[in-house]
């Protein structure tokens, strides 16, 4: 087993595609696939599930992909103990981001960080929370931004901002009170399962007097807001994104009561895996309280 074999493990683990592992690591889908079966013979067994469709890390996999991590960084540690620290801060910090943290918040805090280490290379993988959640245990992400209360002893969870949650619906709905009556069929447009802000929306009108409540699953902003826009049903969403970025859109906006409008935006990130020095001075500057 060589370095290089580890380099293409990730990448397959990180890109969920040996076709663009090949191309991110600058060799042939068959090299990654000879590389990736060697490696399966020397451990003994089956680091990824393959289907016609897809690929994901087994328990094995998702073993060996923290490993990995660490004996690269390992190797970078000693290349700065021998060449010395003067060298720029350089690599890749990979991070995910709920969709709406992605929109309103990241490219603020990347422009902030970039300004002063600009040789920092980022990827950024959107998601629900609890898909972001489960790539960062499995190491395929470095950390990520997500939503609501994160409890797990792998992971150290550092508080970014509370976002205030509205009811975004069409201009023609008059009021709150309107969308609780009595006969009405209720449509959420939200994102898939996993999202915090969906299970919030669930909970708050599970007990609403209307008809029936069902669920329209989007994977964009723009997508959601634009059925909104068209009176297809109704989502929950930070306000401030709204006035930031959509007050253009023929919407309106409803306050929810004060003790369920909060919601805190946290980055998590493994606790027993090293940092690379680029994404130890990304995490310091979010944990020294940078908000954009």
């Amino acid at each position: 087993m060589q370095i290089n074999d580890l380099l293409i493990f990730i990448a397959v683990a990180e890109h969920n595609s040996f076709s663009k592992a090949a191309a991110a690591t600058h060799t042939v889908q068959s090299n990654v696939t000879a590389r990736i079966k060697m490696l399966e013979l020397e451990f003994n067994a089956t680091l990824f599930a393959r289907t016609s469709r897809s690929i994901q890390l087994t328990e094995a996999g998702a073993e060996l992909l923290k490993t990995a991590k660490q004996v690269l960084l390992m190797i970078e540690q000693t290349k700065t103990a021998i060449n010395g620290n003067e060298q720029s801060v350089k690599g890749v910090v990979r991070i995910g981001c709920i969709h709406t943290t992605a929109a309103l918040r990241a490219p603020g805090i990347i422009q902030h960080f970039g300004e002063s280490y600009p040789d920092v290379e980022f990827k950024l993988k959107t998601g629900t929370s609890a898909a972001l959640v489960k790539e960062v245990l499995s190491c395929q992400l470095d950390g990520a931004f997500v939503a609501g209360h994160i409890t797990n002893s792998h992971l150290s969870v550092q508080p970014i901002l509370t976002e205030r949650l509205v009811i975004i619906t069409s201009s023609l709905i008059d009021s709150y009170e309107q969308l609780q009556q009595s006969g009405r069929k209720l449509k959420l447009i939200v994102f898939a399962d996993g999202c915090s802000y969906r299970n919030l929306a669930l909970r708050l009108t599970k007990d609403w007097p209307v008809k029936k409540i069902s669920v329209i699953e989007m994977d964009t902003l723009e997508g959601i807001l634009n059925a909104v826009e068209k009176n297809l049903g109704v989502t929950l969403l930070p306000v401030a994104l709204f006035e930031k970025l959509y007050q253009y859109k023929n919407l309106k906006v409803f306050p929810l009561p004060r003790d369920v409008s909060q919601m805190a935006t946290v980055f998590i990130k493994r606790n027993d895996i090293g940092m690379s020095k680029a994404y130890t001075e990304f995490y310091r500057s979010i944990a020294n309280g940078y908000q954009a």
